[in-house]
């Protein structure tokens, strides 16, 4: 691996502003129109009748669709066609959220939940794609990042603006309002995005030829997709996305109930309560993401402590007995930490799966990983059923400990000078395409 530092990125590129912006921006909207539901639980649940284990069965329903989009949806960006997924599914993602806003009974709300889903689970492998079209290696962690912000972000401006929403309005105004931006992204995209950087006339030539020059450094090499599944990693990586996505989305899902119940206040105050832990976690990615990048060391390091403080914090509010606000504190600490490591997960995926399969490759782990959206919440909402909702909150820590655990394991044999592995991509020191990417052109440059 390479120890020099990365050289610094000019962000005036214009490769930033033709696809690092518009992924962020539908990013955004895409989390803002899957998770604003939770500010709207109590209200959706009083008057449709829904108790909470109804509720965790209405979060996790997003995920039914989700799980099974992904790898189809990855394959077929693979072909040249990653506008294209991306831009059908935020006309679908406007449509299903609008119409979540007028459903009056309990199966067309799990129906909508699910087409959102089916779109959703589309973006991510298709965003895959477009990074390693358009990036240089070793800027793809900060691609990743910048896409990724959105995650945390847009829990932390929807919860307060859905809270205002639900005060000014009602809830089914609130989904059809917040759905319209999903419509706009997608005409904006059909117009202003290109496949690749050889499509662009706008391109410059200098930056083109740069960009093709240097985007398959550092990335693993060509294989066929059964190859990729017969490698131990790839499952390893999907267990680990399986427990970590379990807790984000217990976290995101049911964390302005628990606030409720903490605070007893309004909808209004308790949406801006909840976007401070999103806050806090979008400062954390920025930090971890860019001390990663510049230290030019394993991704793998900066992941493991991240998701084991999320670990730690979700187990001692169980075992702990704290005041509301201590305990309001550590699920501050517990979601940022979940968070802080999210973008470079996805640059640690990327650089071990081979390019040529990256789609289908980082679909097959996001559905595996999205299996865990789906039991996250719903075990929360089985769990308070029977009492309090914070109480189910050791589950996911337990699983998100579990995940640590693995990615300490798999990060010490890619680091491993000399290991003999039947797996050689786990082997960092025997591969130097799966050094890592951030660092890895640093002497080119």
């Amino acid at each position: 691996m390479v120890s020099e530092r990365a050289p610094r990125i000019d962000l005036r590129q214009a490769r930033w502003s033709r696809i690092g912006v518009p992924l962020f921006v539908t990013y955004f909207v895409c989390f803002m129109d899957r998770t604003n539901i939770s500010v709207a639980a109590p209200h959706l649940a009083d008057e449709l009748q829904l108790g909470a284990a109804a509720m965790g069965v209405v979060f996790s329903a997003f995920f039914w669709g989700y799980v099974l989009s992904g790898m189809p949806a990855g394959a077929w960006a693979n072909k040249g066609h990653a506008k294209s997924v991306i831009v059908a599914c935020m006309v679908v993602i406007g449509l299903a959220a609008g119409a979540t806003g007028l459903v009056h009974d309990y199966p067309l709300l799990l129906g909508m939940r699910i087409v959102l889903g089916l779109a959703e689970g589309a973006i991510f492998p298709a965003f895959a794609v477009l990074f390693l079209s358009w990036f240089p290696s070793r800027e793809r962690a900060l691609a990743v990042a910048l896409t990724v912000y959105s995650v945390p972000l847009s829990t932390a401006v929807m919860a307060p603006l859905s809270g205002w929403l639900l005060e000014a309005t009602n809830w089914r105004a609130m989904f059809v309002i917040q759905a319209v931006p999903a419509i706009l992204v997608a005409i904006w995209l059909q117009w202003s995005v290109s496949e690749r950087p050889e499509d662009d006339a706008r391109l410059r030539a200098e930056e083109r030829d740069y960009i093709v020059a240097t985007r398959t450094v550092g990335t693993a090499d060509e294989s066929t997709l059964l190859q990729v599944f017969a490698r131990p990693v790839v499952w390893v990586l999907a267990v680990v996305y399986f427990f970590w996505t379990m807790g984000i989305y217990a976290l995101t899902l049911w964390l302005p109930t628990v606030i409720g119940e903490l605070t007893g206040e309004g909808s209004l105050v308790v949406g801006f309560l909840t976007a401070v832990p999103f806050l806090c976690g979008t400062v954390a990615m920025y930090a971890v993401t860019k001390t990663a990048v510049a230290s030019g060391r394993s991704l793998g390091g900066f992941i493991a402590p991240s998701i084991g403080l999320c670990a730690v914090c979700l187990l001692v509010q169980h075992v702990v007995e704290l005041s509301p606000v201590v305990g309001f504190a550590v699920l501050v600490v517990a979601t940022a930490s979940i968070y802080a490591a999210l973008a470079l997960w996805w640059t640690w995926v990327m650089q071990i799966v081979p390019r040529n399969r990256t789609g289908a490759s980082v679909g097959f782990i996001n559905l595996c990983g999205n299996f865990g959206g789906l039991v996250g919440p719903m075990l929360i909402g089985l769990v308070a059923a029977a009492g309090d909702t914070a109480s189910g909150f050791w589950i996911v820590g337990v699983g998100i400990l579990v995940a640590t655990v693995l990615v300490v394991a798999v990060n010490a044999r890619r680091t491993r000078p000399h290991v003999e592995t039947a797996d050689p991509e786990l082997a960092e020191g025997n591969n130097p395409a799966a050094g890592e990417a951030v660092a890895s052109d640093s002497k080119r440059d």
